[in-house]
């Protein structure tokens, strides 16, 4: 019976054992279940909305294709810059295609067309013969091997050792076939995916466009299409100005790869790159086509479809007058013949901007490289990248310096006489080199009084002219305070023009330099662009106000047709600053102006003392050395009419003989005057 009880107790602990393992295993199975279950309802639940996104993601997506950029007009309408349409073969490489396939779609399409075979680098050529000659290329390559698979060299260490095999030898194996296969291979490869890669656009034939066309379903991710480029119905005129769009190939250029990246561009993308392009690049670029593409598992493109047909860019405006703007130019090159003519051989630039001083508008800007033996180079772009020493014509805003500062008052007199220095330094006029003049600071203006200037500096300086002084030891306030009057008027500073890569002249520092501090007062120290000239002058007839000029005038939305649409932004100049003067001060400067156009004795007078509508301005002349000789850069700025005025200019010509004989470059500017106002009569 023990024995009985015994195996009883024993069946009973090894059901137990049994049942606990059992209980556990069943534990195990039920937690695991559980983390499951969990699992799919957090995948389902809380990141169902993200998987289904990229499922949608990975069979539809859309991808952006250029459009048209904007046009731009004048501001009569005339179209300055268009879109011409021309013939394009694009390839769209899917998500999964491979290189192999990409190759043999490439040998189809070499069969439909030509393709140029000049950007090809020698780089391509061993990279595509080895794509050619695997075998071969392995062959070359088993030392080499070895070395890269036990990490005694590195992948591109092995990279270069094998290109460094592929010689001549075998790349002129490459057969011309080959190489147009490779052309448009390479094209191929250089888009990004599901991005389409202009494979050709420049001279596209019917005959190519149509083979292509026909032949489409059997390549695969190829496509015909219509692309553009700009086009300059007036030629080369403000052709600098206008700036440049990047092409099909180029996209984004590398120094603006961030900035148009931040935008939400695309690396292919064309784009402003200089100038009005750049500059208006918002207006201009238009909203691009979107493109949806379905894709399979594979990533194979199935379908695609229009989301978006995208629109052209918007359409700007300029301030520019092209009638006026021809005339001009035409007159700056008779000008500039008639100065070579009479000895300015080695004169090397000539430039103009003709602006309303009202509101900054830009009415027109020219200018010209000329070379040694007379040809021209168009060089409008330097009325605001370039600067120059300008001469007499900053007199009117030392006068106005010397008045905010009290160092002069309106109508001052002053003897116009040889100015001696200690050391034996002298500075005259060089209208009276000897003499003495008793003058007022209008007649100053007038006869472009050197001495006058002269004696109003050092009257800021605090240290007035006596016979044999010694120059000031320091001029640094005396320096600030001229410069902040000449700054006033637009000297010295950016003018704000809507264009890119202004300048603000050279401005040198001024401390114990008192020689150059004079020099300053008649526009020999610092130098200036003509642009700023012609704020200058434009802020001296506009009362006092200085405007911010501008060549772009508005923004027009874009249409279907050729018409010019609905205003959709106007460009307006805005006042910077009004200069701190009185009226009568101002008053006495534009009077000095009139007579200097006006009277016998003004320096202006040859030229502009008979304009169909009165004028004022002044004139200068900059002592300049070219290669060692002296020069001089020859300045002449205005305003018409001189009581209303609604036109001014500025004219710089550089690097003139020396006079005598003194060569009249201001015909230019009466030439422009009497046609606008002939042609304005409002």
């Amino acid at each position: 019976m023990l024995k009985r009880l015994k195996e009883r107790s024993n069946d009973e602990k090894i059901r137990n054992t049994m049942n606990k393992r059992i209980r556990f295993i069943f534990g195990v199975i039920v937690f695991i279940f559980a983390i499951i279950v969990l699992r799919l309802g957090y995948l389902q639940i809380a990141q169902g909305s993200h998987y289904k996104e990229q499922i949608k993601d990975s069979e539809n997506i859309t991808v952006n294709e250029s459009v048209p950029r904007g046009r731009i007009l004048d501001r009569n309408g005339n179209v300055l810059v268009d879109n011409a349409s021309k013939k394009a073969i694009t390839y769209t490489r899917g998500k999964k295609t491979s290189q192999g396939e990409i190759l043999k779609t490439a040998k189809k399409l070499s069969s439909l067309i030509d393709m140029k075979t000049d950007k090809i680098t020698k780089r391509d050529k061993q990279d595509f013969w080895i794509q050619l000659h695997p075998e071969k290329a392995q062959s070359m390559m088993k030392r080499e091997e070895n070395l890269l698979n036990d990490g005694s060299i590195s992948q591109d260490q092995f990279d270069k050792a094998q290109h460094n095999k592929i010689g001549k030898k075998e790349l002129d194996s490459l057969t011309k076939k080959d190489l147009q296969v490779l052309a448009i291979y390479r094209e191929m490869m250089a888009g990004s995916t599901l991005n389409p890669q202009t494979i050709k656009n420049d001279d596209v034939s019917d005959k190519e466009y149509a083979a292509v066309s026909q032949k489409l379903s059997d390549l695969p991710g190829v496509n015909t299409t219509m692309d553009w480029d700009r086009k300059y119905p007036y030629g080369k005129t403000l052709r600098g100005v206008f700036g440049d769009v990047s092409t099909p190939e180029e996209g984004i250029p590398k120094e603006l790869t961030d900035k148009y990246l931040s935008k939400g561009y695309s690396r292919n993308d064309r784009v402003g790159k200089s100038y009005l392009e750049y500059q208006y690049e918002d207006v201009l670029k238009g909203k691009k086509k979107e493109m949806k593409y379905t894709t399979d598992k594979s990533g194979e493109v199935k379908d695609s479809k229009v989301v978006n047909p995208g629109s052209r860019g918007d359409d700007l405006v300029l301030s520019i007058d092209i009638d006026l703007q021809k005339k001009t130019e035409e007159y700056l090159e008779k000008q500039i013949k008639k100065l070579r003519g009479e000895g300015a051989k080695d004169m090397d630039k000539a430039m103009i901007v003709v602006q309303d001083p009202k509101n900054g508008d830009i009415l027109a800007m020219a200018g010209k490289q000329i070379d040694k033996d007379g040809s021209l180079t168009d060089y409008d772009i330097g009325n605001f990248t370039s600067q120059y020493a300008v001469g007499s014509s900053v007199k009117g805003g030392t006068l106005l310096a010397g008045y905010q500062n009290n160092a002069i008052k309106v109508g001052e007199h002053m003897i116009d006489e040889p100015l001696k220095f200690s050391g034996g330094l002298t500075k005259h006029s060089y209208f009276n080199q000897h003499g003495r003049k008793d003058i007022d600071d209008k007649e100053a203006l007038m006869h472009s009084s050197n001495v006058y200037m002269f004696k109003t500096a050092l009257k800021l300086a605090g240290d007035p002219y006596t016979p044999n002084m010694s120059l000031p030891n320091n001029i640094t306030e005396a320096g600030q305070k001229l410069r902040k009057g000449l700054n006033q008027v637009g000297l010295g500073v950016k003018t704000g023009i809507d264009l890119p890569n202004e300048t603000n002249g050279q401005i040198e520092p001024l401390n114990t330099n008192s020689g150059n501090y004079l020099d300053l007062a008649i526009g020999q120290y610092d130098t200036y662009t003509p642009m700023q000239l012609s704020q200058y002058v434009s802020t001296i007839a506009n009362d006092g106000y200085r405007v911010q000029p501008h060549i772009g005038l508005e923004v027009r939305d874009a249409t279907n047709k050729d018409e010019v649409g609905p205003l959709k932004h106007k460009i307006k100049g805005n006042v910077l600053n009004r200069i701190n003067n009185t009226s009568d001060e101002l008053s006495q400067v534009q009077e000095g102006f009139k007579m200097t156009f006006n009277k016998i004795d003004g320096t202006g007078y040859q030229s502009f003392h008979n304009t169909d509508v009165t004028s004022a301005g002044k004139t200068g002349t900059a002592e300049v050395y070219q290669d060692g000789h002296p020069r001089v850069n020859s300045t002449y700025i205005g305003y018409a009419p001189a009581d209303n005025p609604k036109l001014a200019f500025s004219i710089v010509y550089t690097n003139q003989p020396v006079p005598e004989p003194w060569l009249n470059g201001g015909d230019l500017g009466r030439d422009v005057i009497n046609y606008y106002f002939k042609n304005h009569k409002d």
